[in-house]
């Protein structure tokens, strides 16, 4: 690694990319090919950020792009500093791993596992992105049992919030169980060796990660 540091991108299951930042340097990431950082995909804009490194340290700043710069799932207003493995989402389809030259120990990136970016509403199973995406009610029972950190939640509750307008007598067991099945069926096209989804007979639904 560069003794400036260094940008690391990942995409998908693609091989990672490496740009160093000296003092003084920016750097462009878009889908324009003048960029340094190219990043060729539709959802990106042409120029989409930029990264600026200053005696201060690294920053990221979003050039108005149509969808949206992310620090640590914390969309970006204004320019962002940067520390040691924070990952920047580009349009959540890249992520960019900022490495400091100066930290003691290395960054060890895990594709392992699923991570939900709640302000574009993206699903990840092992550094995919789920596509298509999930259904309304398939995402809200996810986003349910993600947000519960591994704690039981009740089937009750699960109905309340995936169906809210519904009468709660009226949604039967049978159409949650469903719900969970399908849920189920997309997390396994991404991960088929992984149950995060678990059944606690006769009160609800927990996940369960890697």
């Amino acid at each position: 690694m560069s003794a400036d540091g260094a940008l690391i991108v990942m995409h998908g299951e693609e091989e990672t990319q490496e740009w160093s930042l000296p003092v003084g340097g920016e750097l462009v990431a878009g889908r324009d090919a003048s960029c340094a950082m190219h990043l060729p995909d539709r959802q990106i804009s042409r120029r989409h950020a930029i990264f600026r490194r200053s005696a201060e340290g690294v920053s990221v700043e979003d050039l108005q792009s149509k969808n949206g710069t992310w620090v640590n799932g914390v969309q970006v207003q204004t320019a962002t500093v940067l520390s040691d493995g924070d990952e920047v989402s580009i349009a959540a389809r890249y992520k960019v791993y900022f490495v400091d030259a100066e930290a003691t120990a290395p960054i060890v990136f895990d594709r392992r596992g699923l991570r939900i970016d709640h302000e574009t509403l993206m699903v990840y199973v092992n550094g995919e992105i789920v596509d298509p995406p999930l259904s309304g009610p398939q995402y809200e029972l996810l986003k349910q049992l993600f947000d519960a950190g591994g704690s039981l939640v009740p089937r009750d509750t699960i109905v309340g919030h995936v169906w809210p307008d519904a009468d709660p007598g009226g949604v039967s067991e049978d159409a949650l169980d469903a719900l969970v099945r399908r849920l189920r069926m997309r997390l396994g096209e991404h991960d088929d060796e992984h149950q995060y989804i678990v059944t606690v007979r006769g009160y609800g639904f927990r996940m369960e990660m890697p």
